[in-house]
């Protein structure tokens, strides 16, 4: 039986190469001074972002909409496919959780395999268009499951950002790691750990040896880079962004660098001015 790919917009997955890999997004919402609005669908980064100082309170994200989840489902289901569904984070968001309650509802949850992505962002979008090409060599879900999984388990997130306010504002992160790194004026790299959150991996004194870290780091912890569809993603900072892709090019002999937008609902996490690099290394434990 042949299967469908489901993802909550957190994967940030640019929207061409999600319609051209036939992969389907849920928007998720996004609070804004008290109006909800639908990721990708009445609210994109770019106003989102040019935006962000003059909201009155931080951002506030939830898990998707119960019904927009499910007619996503059974939509594939009608369609006579199985659905694989990725989902943000469950150690940082709560969509894994609603996806397999939702799973309970559908007409044939047999048929919908949830996967809790442990990661974030375009990472975690990743595992979906890495899936993409799995399952054009197998319909088996015995066989497609444990390369989702190896896939899954070999991905890592590193990211530096402006300011660790919004993370400890929403709880994403602990006080105790913000406070360390506002007194220091530092720019903290970060990573997600083996559960799903989000960890402080390093700290350095600027932006540009930030982004020298971020390099460093990847050359040392990558596997097989020839084979490798790097992935990066940025709120508001395209050209940090793009200078980057030349580096690992220059670098190493990488398959491909998908560049994409931090979306709302992680930017509200995050704020402006994150640059997040995903890649391939040896599996978590």
């Amino acid at each position: 039986m042949p299967f469908q790919i489901v993802v909550d917009s957190a994967s940030d997955i640019p929207r061409d190469l999600a319609e051209k890999l036939g992969i389907i997004v849920v928007p998720m919402p996004v609070n804004i001074d008290g109006v909800t609005y639908a990721e990708g669908i009445d609210i994109f980064p770019d106003k989102f972002y040019a935006n962000f100082k003059d909201y009155k309170e931080l951002p506030k994200t939830s898990q998707p909409n119960l019904n927009l989840l499910k007619d996503a489902y059974e939509k594939v289901l009608a369609e006579g496919k199985e659905v694989i569904a990725i989902h943000l984070s469950s150690g940082l968001s709560s969509t894994c959780q609603t996806a397999v309650m939702v799973r309970e509802m559908c007409s044939a949850p047999e048929k919908i395999h949830i996967i809790d992505s442990l990661g974030a962002s375009l990472g975690f979008g990743l595992q979906a268009v890495l899936t993409s090409e799995i399952l054009l060599h197998t319909d088996i879900w015995q066989e497609i499951e444990p390369q989702i999984m190896e896939i899954r388990n070999k991905m890592r997130y590193i990211f530096t950002i402006d300011t660790l306010e919004y993370l400890v504002k929403g709880g994403r992160l602990s006080k105790t790691a913000g406070f360390v790194a506002g007194l220091l004026d530092v720019k903290p790299i970060l990573h997600m750990n083996t559960e799903g959150k989000i960890d402080v991996f390093n700290k350095v004194r600027s932006r540009k040896a930030a982004i020298r870290k971020l390099i460093e780091i990847m050359k040392n912890e990558i596997v097989e880079a020839e084979k490798q569809v790097i992935g990066i993603s940025h709120s508001a900072c395209l050209e940090e962004a793009e200078a980057l892709a030349e580096e690992i090019k220059n670098a190493l002999p990488v398959k491909d660098v998908i560049i994409s937008d931090i979306g709302c609902v992680v930017g509200s996490h995050v704020g402006p001015g994150t640059l997040a690099l995903y890649y391939q290394s040896v599996p978590k434990m």
